[in-house]
């Protein structure tokens, strides 16, 4: 190539390059921008996006692409608060999926996974997910399954709930099923505060057949996530059940995507619960099992430790 030419193609790409690299500095500061908007601690959020905004003038993610620089961003983020993440779609639209303590579309059979009864009259009930209700909808359907589930398993002498890979869903499935396991108007649901108001997961209308003597056992594991955990953290709190399994993810505080232009979105959470028992939460801790064990085995520990109750 003639000296002209090489030296002309240099500084085309210079210019480009000049050009191309704030590209991910706006993406950066349009995720810094609404995390310091929404996150549920305002002093905290500003913090965090004036670090990301730091990282950002240095330089640190100038050379990504957009698929890399979400990862980069999501792990970036995530040590800080277990539900942020950053997305971005090749088609230019942002994601826009629901929260996971947010009504979302409604799962396969409602979110239950399995009713059964074991050998030993145990009750076997798992979750994929904890359905949206309304409580003044008397006929919706996720709340008449969960009803009709419990009622199929009334007959137990002891009952396992199994969360083992429940990533979440909505705290009103929370409540309820919780009321199902304790006395009307026990004080032990969590209260999610956000920057303007407060949201109680006590049931509207709680369940009315609650078995307050039954042998309670709930299953987690590092897939138990968000609203699953919050199930599992409050009937532990109170005393209510024995936890089994492996330390859950530490998911606590709920929130939802927003869209930050150019096929990006980003997870940011704008409430945080607070236990009236422990006055504190499992974000980042997880939910530590009563008795340890491995996700394959522990429904075995439960069905072992329910049987020894006779």
């Amino acid at each position: 190539m003639p000296p002209m030419l090489r030296t002309a193609a240099v500084l085309l790409l210079s210019a480009f390059a000049a050009h191309a690299a704030p590209v991910p500095r706006e993406r950066v500061d349009a995720v810094a921008e609404a995390i310091a908007d929404n996150y549920f601690d305002p002093v905290r959020g500003r913090s965090i996006a004036d670090d990301l905004r730091h990282d950002a003038a240095n330089g640190d993610f100038d050379a990504l692409a957009p698929q890399a620089l979400a990862d980069a961003l999501t792990a970036r983020l995530r040590p800080l608060d277990r539900h942020f993440r950053v997305r971005w779609n090749a088609a230019g639209d942002a994601q826009q999926a629901p929260g996971p303590r947010r009504p979302s579309p409604a799962p396969a059979n409602h979110g239950i996974s399995t009713v059964e009864t074991l050998p030993g009259d145990i009750g076997h009930l798992r979750l994929s997910q904890f359905a949206h209700f309304e409580f003044d909808d008397a006929d919706a359907p996720e709340r008449v399954s969960i009803d009709g589930a419990l009622a199929k398993l009334s007959g137990t002498r002891a009952m396992i709930v199994d969360l083992r890979g429940c990533r979440g869903g909505s705290p009103s499935m929370v409540g309820y099923l919780a009321s199902a396991f304790v006395a009307p108007g026990a004080d032990i649901y969590n209260t999610f505060r956000t920057r303007n108001e407060s949201m109680s997961e006590a049931p509207q209308t709680p369940h009315e057949s609650p078995r307050t003597q039954l042998p309670l056992y709930v299953l987690v594991d590092g897939g138990t996530a968000s609203a699953a955990e919050s199930f599992a953290y409050t009937l532990q709190s109170a005393k209510r059940a024995t936890i089994v399994g492996k330390r859950s993810a530490g998911a606590a505080n709920p929130g939802g995507m927003i869209d930050i232009g150019d096929g990006f979105s980003v997870f940011v959470s704008d409430g945080t619960p607070v236990n009236p028992i422990t006055r504190t939460n499992w974000e980042a801790t997880g939910i530590q099992p009563d008795v340890p064990a491995t996700s394959d085995h522990a429904l075995d520990v439960a069905l072992r430790l329910a049987r020894a109750r006779e």
